[in-house]
Order: structure tokens, then sequence, then C-alpha cells
């Protein structure tokens, strides 16, 4: 084989499965939805109705996915890079010399302004997936219906970004993705609400819950959008809930966009 062709070989092998990062979620029910008829009136027609879900035994990634380590997958991936990310002065990967890297400082903080398809790509090379939107859900609030991954008290910011202006503390909006611990949910994954929206699997659909299957849901055979979960450094307290449904067409880039990955 010819040294271009060996080289290049190389830069799209996946990398091998790393799962020190990982908790594994036992497989059992929890209860996925909001009944939306509540005190505070919070939650919408698509969380509900509330049901019961049986998942298969999987594993989460216990942060999101770094600047640092997608700018690895960019570099073996440069001619895809312009599907997978969009650049810019609000983004923590940048690109100097030909060569996509953490803006120096950054190395520890999310990934984002990220599509769909650069979130699936990236979870396939490392040989994981991303998660169903109930692998999330379970995650995220335990088998305890938690309001948010910490419990039901309301948001503070010593457990979660939220109502933060970029425009006023810049990359300060984010948080390093295993800082604020007292936030972490009931199987000790951070900031699955805050920092960025997380990409999942599933196609969107608005009334999917009405006929979801009782045993590892994967929504939708087709869709408009997908699904994204977990809030941002931006949003108030009401998109923070484990139970709140965001969309967007997979091709789109928004600076509040990000993911982890599971198995």
């Amino acid at each position: 084989m010819c040294l271009c062709l060996l080289l290049a070989a190389c830069a799209s092998a996946p990398k091998e499965i790393d799962i020190t990062d990982m908790v594994v979620i036992p497989a059992g029910p929890f209860t996925m939805g909001l009944d939306i008829d509540n005190p505070q009136g919070w939650g919408d027609t698509d969380e509900q109705p509330v049901h019961k879900v049986h998942l298969d035994t999987y594993a989460m990634d216990l942060y999101e996915v770094t600047a640092h380590q997608f700018a690895e997958f960019l570099n073996a991936h440069p001619e895809k890079a312009d599907r997978f990310i969009e650049l810019g002065k609000a983004v923590t990967v940048e690109r100097v010399d030909g060569r996509y890297r953490a803006r120096p400082g950054l190395e520890r903080y999310p990934v984002n302004r990220v599509s769909w398809y650069g979130a699936d790509a990236y979870c396939r090379w490392v040989r994981k997936r991303l998660p169903t939107e109930a692998e999330w859900e379970k995650a995220a609030r335990g088998t305890d219906a938690l309001l948010f991954p910490w419990g039901d008290a309301f948001p503070t910011n010593d457990r979660v970004t939220f109502r933060r202006s970029f425009a006023d503390l810049g990359f300060k909006v984010m948080e390093p993705v295993d800082a604020m611990p007292a936030g972490r949910s009931p199987y000790g994954l951070h900031h699955m609400a805050g920092n960025v929206w997380e990409w999942v699997g599933d196609w969107y659909g608005p009334a999917y819950y009405e006929h979801s299957p009782e045993k590892n849901p994967t929504g939708p055979d087709s869709g408009d959008s997908r699904v994204l979960r977990g809030g941002n450094w931006y949003f108030k307290a009401y998109y923070l809930r484990t139970t709140y449904r965001f969309n967007e067409e997979p091709h789109v880039f928004k600076v509040w966009q990000g993911f982890r990955c599971a198995r």
C-alpha cells in the first residue's frame, strides 16, 4: 500500500473504546414524561402521557464530549468537518494552520455548535452511539422521576449553568465537563442540565409518547428534526427539566449544541 493511502486509512480508522468515563445504568423500568397538570404549570403536551419504560442495561458517558476530543475527530475527518461543526468566535474549537484544536484553556469544556451529523459520526468513531431519548431521560432523572438531575429543588448556579449571557461572560457561560458535582444526576452524570443542549439519536415526534413501545423505544422511524435534551447555559429553568424535549433539524448549527455518547 502506498504511504498516502496508508495514512488516509489510519486517519479515518475508529478509535479504541474508552469506557473509563462511562457509567453502567442497570436494566429496569423508569417513569418517562411529565404530568403537566402541576402547581408550577410546567410541562408541554409533547411530554405526556406519563408512561413506564423498561430499558436494557446500557452505558452513558459521565461527561459531555470535550473540545479537545472533538478536535481529534475533526483532524481525522477534515474533508467532512464543515458538515460536523461550524466554527466561530463563540465555539470552543478553532482551526489553526490547517489543524483543529480546542481553544487554549478550553480543552475540558464541551464542544459546541455541532450538528446532529457531527455528534452521530463522532460517537460511531469512538465505537459508541448517541443515546436514545429514553436512555438520556433515565440517565438524567433516575427511577424516582426527578424534575431536575439533582432532585426537585429549583436550579441554582452552583448546580447548573443557566441564564448566563455570552455577551457578558464569554466562554465562562460554560463550565468544564467534570465541574459542578452538586448538579450530578442519580447515576453521577455531570451537566445533564445546562452547559449545552445534547443531541440524542431519535427523530422528534410531538405525539410519540402516545404510542411509544414499553421496552427500549427508539423514537419515530423518520422525521424532520432530531431531539436535544438538557437545556443550555442561557435558557431559563423551565428548559432544564429532565423531561423537556427540544428539537432541531439535524444539519443546523446552533452555538449551544453539544452531546455525549452511549453504548
